[in-house]
């Protein structure tokens, strides 16, 4: 059993909780499960297959003794609490192409691992529109005790996959998996895959050129989001160190079950299969 953060909340009214997240399928954990451990999850530990994987909203799990932070089980299987469906692509791609994956075990709710450390929504007090109970008025000391049970872990184990890589003389990609929903703040975003990065282009440019090349698909150049502007996880674990790197965005609307889901990590898998022949990719560079 974890170290319980001193912040217990009271049972709160349920929150309204945006838009609907998908159906409910063998792909995405939403019983709301209370981890017992404050380690990460790490999928196929030992493969060294050219790819790291981190996905750092991969879980909606709240500690027992944050009392789900004063949510209801709604709001909790909404985007706010997870990145629905990454956690499943995430798994997948590490199975096919037997490459390690790092899975954060507790909400973004909880703590978010692709924040810096000093970042002021490091533990959310309101997240798209919807105050978090369990988040408000924590006080430093309440703060830092979920950055040492969780965050530090999961940066631990991502630094610790990295470092392995380079003794053994491997340069391997770092992808960040993650969701995104289908519109935002009442706008569709038409984009079905995203990629983003900040100073280093290599491997985003090369995956949207094969998307673009293999595919339909309308794909996002730093869209929906920046790595310009969060990009924590990539940042530190790869960019850091001049390694390839980019964040992996899929519309949730297209992550609704597992076929879905191993469909769209068939199709990543055998992209950055296609990048790791490429040496303009696969060398240490600094930007």
């Amino acid at each position: 059993m974890p170290p319980q953060d001193p912040t217990s909340v009271p049972s709160a009214p349920a929150a309204s909780a945006g838009s609907p997240a998908p159906a409910a399928s063998d792909g995405h954990r939403l019983d709301i499960p209370h981890p017992d451990t404050t380690d990460p999850d790490i999928l196929c530990a030992e493969g060294r297959g050219g790819v790291i994987i981190l996905c750092d909203h991969a879980s909606n799990a709240v500690p027992r003794g944050l009392n789900a932070l004063g949510l209801d089980d709604a709001a909790l299987q909404d985007h706010i609490a997870w990145d629905i469906g990454a956690a499943s692509v995430a798994a997948m791609i590490s199975e096919m192409m037997q490459v390690p994956a790092v899975l954060a075990p507790v909400s973004r709710l909880v703590i978010d691992c692709n924040r810096d450390a000093d970042d002021p929504t490091l533990v959310p007090a309101v997240s798209d529109g919807v105050v978090i109970p369990g988040n408000q008025g924590l006080d430093k000391a309440r703060i830092a005790a979920r950055k040492t049970a969780y965050y530090d872990p999961f940066h631990r184990t991502a630094g610790d996959l990295v470092a392995a890589h380079l003794a053994e003389g491997l340069v391997p990609m770092v992808i960040g998996m993650h969701s995104f929903t289908p519109a935002m703040n009442g706008t569709p975003r038409p984009w079905q895959i995203g990629f983003l990065w900040n100073r280093d282009p290599r491997l985003a440019q090369a995956l949207i050129g094969l998307v673009e090349r293999e595919t339909d698909l309308t794909v996002g150049n730093n869209q929906p989001y920046s790595g310009r502007d969060l990009y924590t996880s990539m940042q530190r674990h790869g960019a850091d160190h001049g390694l390839p790197q980019t964040t992996v965005e899929i519309r949730q609307d297209l992550l609704a079950d597992r076929r879905m889901c191993a469909e769209w990590a068939e199709l990543l898998a055998n992209l950055l299969d296609e990048c790791l022949s490429r040496p303009d990719i696969l060398s240490i560079r600094h930007y």
